[in-house]
């Protein structure tokens, strides 16, 4: 699956947290269920999942030249408890709320949240619980 660079970096940055790093097994690219589970079957039992989500748009009132906004998922996933998917999450939340920018491949990638909505889920069989944060996001093009 063919991330894109802000997403690249983004979930670059979630493992390498020393605060989230420890909460996780690894952090999956999109929707791969496999490895998801093989990450939720390994301690400690969590995972987080990276998506692009498709759509873009640009505000047309007041819309800065160069600013594009968009939006991406990220998938909390916990075998141990729907509290352990909370918690990460919301470890999640504290280490966007301060960036602007991300480092990547040498480089940097501006990234400023401007907004997130938090979903519960579950598996059918209650065998994982997922916190699903949509981040909405301003990165300017230059």
């Amino acid at each position: 699956i063919i991330m894109s660079t802000l997403s690249s970096a983004l979930a670059a940055s979630l493992q390498n947290s020393d605060t989230i790093g420890p909460l996780i097994t690894g952090v999956i690219s999109g929707r791969n269920f496999d490895l998801q589970d093989s990450m939720i079957s390994t301690t400690p039992y969590a995972c987080i999942a990276v998506i692009d989500l498709p759509s873009h748009e640009k505000p047309f009132l007041g819309a800065a030249d160069g600013t594009v906004t968009g939006q991406i998922e990220v998938r909390v996933i916990s075998s141990i408890s729907e509290d352990k998917a909370k918690e990460i999450a919301d470890e999640v939340k504290t280490h966007l709320r301060p960036l602007s920018r991300l480092s990547w491949d040498g480089g940097v990638v501006p990234f400023g949240v401007t907004a997130w909505d938090q979903v519960p889920d579950t598996a059918d069989d209650l065998s994982f619980w997922i916190e699903i944060l949509t981040i909405y996001y301003k990165a300017s093009a230059a």
